[in-house]
């Protein structure tokens, strides 16, 4: 079914053009399960590893190094003309709440706000970028 709404997308979507996802805050439903913040559908089943193509990092070193999509840990909506990418929470630069390999990096949400975002360390160092 998501396939169908992803083939549905007008405009330059016709020709593979999509725009920059955007990067909201996971909202939950009373019972825990994740919905996406723009629309309440359910994202509970699309927790894994998520592609932030054009991600905002707050740091400006970060910035100047980061020419690749950033991977992270989270949910993803596809019902929208964009992808609404919702991170998992992360404690700060050392992702303290997750298992070992995930560091965190500081983005720019869609809202403003500067949040930590999860991120392999292995996939920056591959690119030499240090944290």
């Amino acid at each position: 079914m998501v396939t169908e709404l992803r083939e549905d997308r007008t405009g330059l979507g016709r020709f593979d053009v999509t725009p920059a996802p955007v990067v909201r805050t996971p909202a939950r439903n009373p019972d825990g399960s994740v919905i996406c913040p723009e629309c309440g559908q359910s994202v509970t089943d699309t927790r894994g590893t998520q592609r932030i193509r054009r991600p905002d990092p707050a740091d400006r070193e970060l910035r100047e190094q980061l020419d690749q999509p950033l991977l992270t840990h989270g949910w993803v909506c596809t019902r929208h003309q964009y992808d609404v990418v919702t991170p998992h929470h992360c404690r700060g630069s050392d992702a303290s709440n997750l298992p070992d390999g995930w560091i965190g990096v500081r983005l720019v949400f869609a809202d403003e706000a500067v949040r930590w975002v999860p991120t392999p360390e292995r996939e920056l160092q591959r690119r030499g970028i240090e944290r």
